[in-house]
């Protein structure tokens, strides 16, 4: 569609189920979190997985969300030939500030759906993050929360484990 030129490069939109989503603007805080998110993922685990922040993860044909952060399987041409898919996806980070709802509603299925084995929504708002796990049928069958000074640690990827209040700063 950008080549058409019906979509701009500074248009900020996701392909999620066939439909074109207009995204909401990126506040401060989210921003700040994500970069946290960043750092911290970065020092942990730079050596063994591909950090992607903010770009797209081809579920199907029909859904291209760009996760606030997607932690990959290493490959040699960093994606280059095409996006990652959910088989090379080990994890996947949402960032709500106002979109906790969409996320948790929509977001969250289509990961399940597609077999990402773990995603985790940081509800900035409530200062929470939610874990899903163990995706079957379309949902996943586990969610735990974890609140500012609790440490988080992955179910998928063993050696990554952060303290909340780092990632929510």
């Amino acid at each position: 569609m950008a080549e058409a030129g019906v979509l701009t490069q500074n248009d900020h939109v996701e392909l999620i189920e066939g439909e074109i989503i207009e995204m909401s603007p990126i506040g401060s805080r989210h921003a700040a979190c994500v970069r946290r998110l960043g750092i911290h993922l970065t020092r942990l685990l730079g050596q063994i997985v591909l950090i992607s922040i903010q770009n797209p993860v081809r579920l199907n044909d029909y859904s291209e969300p760009e996760p606030d952060v997607a932690l990959l399987k290493l490959r040699d041409d960093f994606y280059a030939q095409s996006h990652p898919t959910p088989e090379d996806t080990l994890l996947i980070i949402e960032v709500a500030d106002t979109s906790a709802e969409y996320d948790r509603g929509i977001k969250m299925p289509l990961y399940a759906q597609a077999g990402i084995a773990e995603a985790w929504l940081v509800n900035l708002p409530k200062e929470i993050i939610e874990i899903y796990t163990e995706p079957l049928n379309g949902s996943y069958q586990k969610c735990r929360m974890v609140k500012r000074g609790e440490i988080l640690t992955s179910e998928t990827i063993t050696t990554l484990t952060l303290d909340v209040s780092d990632v929510l700063g």
